[in-house]
């Protein structure tokens, strides 16, 4: 039970306060002085970190979350509190991005990633209000199937779809455009002080201490939450050309007359007219991957992209791969996280009432075709586009390398779940299938038949185990 005197009180009352000036658009000040001098808010963002899977990565001061202590828990908040609080460098990790290829890491000490996480959950209470609907990434309920999900009902009857790549967008923040958006929601001083002495705070790299002078380090717990503050601008700016291009539809006199005499179907032609002459603009952004819809001319989607750089490279000083950007016909569609977004063509006469014509400008959200192929490569299941078993897994236990390959499996196809075309990825299968036997059979020095024979199952094959007195396979 709460008592009226008790931090976990003060901290609810807070919480709630911070709630009701991102309501009403106020600037934060006291209440977030008063949100992260509550050592109940410091406690609450350890026991978050805690429980990540990733807190066991060292900093430079080569501590872990395992060896921290309710003392030193204390010593971190009375520090902040004090003003006796300094952050220290992030140090450089490179983490595999497939096979062959890594990205670079900035993990922070154990002390300021516990400082960033006991911020960023008040910030984040407080932004959650005022980002726009069309924002999705480093948010709660607003993952990637969601925005796909966003795309596939906004998207319809679009005729061009712009596709914007930013270059190293992390890296390229500039500190003081970003300073200048914070001190237009946050009055605390203190606070902006300690989110500046983390963006400048530096990269320990082998030994070598090197100066931030842009960006937020990927791998800082506060780093996304400031990245999707500052690509906040885009989203308002990309909100007035959607509410300027919002359609005024009136009945279409031409569609109803023949509606009237059942002769509908034989036109090509809306049942509504749109008398806005602005075009019509769809946007939905997922961290620094956006993509943008126009239904109107090319001319037209060429001036929103110009607009759009614009706001890009000169107002937020980001740098944008222009071979890379570009306009498409929709028709023809674009990638967007990892799937192909195409809308179908919207010009095709009606000549009866089917479930064919019913698509008539509908969204298709696609598996690549080149989608087996890649994440073969990525996970060394094929080279030369033959199938390979996996040397890495060869000397491992043979239930974990079952297992291994079919998370793998099972991850890749619960996320392209939201394609129209799943038999995509039935090729998959057979490659997870066959480098799995492969490995099986370099691990026992044996052939693939002979492995399939040892390990058969009825009509498949595994390895059966015992899972809380329950026999699997």
């Amino acid at each position: 039970m709460l008592t009226h005197n008790s931090n976990e009180f003060k901290l609810s009352r807070t919480l709630d306060m911070i709630l009701n000036h991102s309501k009403n658009n106020y600037s934060l000040k006291k209440v977030l002085k008063r949100g992260m001098n509550n050592i109940e808010n410091t406690y609450k963002a350890f026991n978050s970190i805690a429980t990540n899977k990733g807190s066991g990565t060292e900093g430079v001061d080569n501590k872990t979350i395992d060896g921290i202590k309710l003392e030193m828990i204390k010593k971190y908040h009375k520090e902040y509190v004090n003003n006796q609080y300094n952050p220290q460098p992030v140090k450089k990790v490179l983490i595999p991005k497939d096979k062959n290829k890594t990205r670079p890491l900035g993990i922070p000490t154990i002390k300021d990633r516990i400082i960033q996480k006991a911020m960023e959950q008040l910030l984040t209470l407080y932004f959650e209000n005022i980002f726009s609907e069309w924002s999705f990434g480093f948010r709660s309920k607003k993952s990637c199937h969601d925005a796909v999900k966003r795309v596939k009902q906004r998207f319809k009857g679009i005729d061009y779809i712009i596709k914007i790549d930013i270059k190293g967008y992390f890296e390229t923040i500039n500190h003081d455009i970003l300073n200048k958006m914070l001190n237009k929601y946050i009055r605390k001083a203190k606070t902006l002080k300690t989110i500046n002495q983390w963006l400048k705070a530096g990269i320990m790299e082998n030994g070598i201490k090197y100066e931030s002078l842009s960006g937020t380090p990927q791998g800082g717990i506060i780093s996304p939450l400031l990245s999707n503050i500052y690509l906040h601008y885009i989203d308002k700016k990309m909100e007035e050309l959607i509410r300027n291009g919002k359609p005024i539809m009136k009945a279409n006199p031409e569609y109803w007359k023949a509606y009237t005499k059942k002769q509908h179907h034989n036109l090509s032609i809306d049942s509504e007219i749109n008398l806005n002459l602005n075009p019509r603009i769809e946007y939905i952004r997922y961290a620094d991957d956006f993509i943008i819809g126009i239904k109107g001319e090319h001319h037209e989607a060429e001036r929103i992209k110009t607009q759009v750089l614009k706001w890009l490279e000169q107002d937020l000083k980001l740098v944008v791969n222009r071979d890379k950007s570009k306009i498409v016909k929709a028709t023809k569609g674009t990638r967007f996280l990892s799937y192909m977004v195409k809308v179908n063509p919207t010009n095709k006469t009606r000549k009866k009432k089917t479930t064919k014509n019913s698509l008539n400008g509908q969204v298709q959200i696609q598996i690549p075709k080149d989608t087996t192929r890649d994440y073969g490569k990525e996970y060394g299941w094929t080279k030369n586009g033959k199938v390979k078993h996996d040397e890495t897994l060869a000397s491992r236990e043979a239930l974990e390398i079952i297992r291994t390959y079919k998370s793998i499996t099972l991850g890749i196809i619960r996320y392209f779940c939201l394609g129209n075309n799943l038999a995509q990825l039935t090729h998959l299968y057979y490659l997870a299938e066959y480098s799995c036997l492969k490995t099986l059979a370099r691990k026992w020095k044996t052939s693939i038949a002979k492995v399939r024979r040892k390990l058969r199952n009825g009509k498949t094959w595994g390895i059966q185990y015992n899972l809380k007195n329950k026999t699997k396979s």
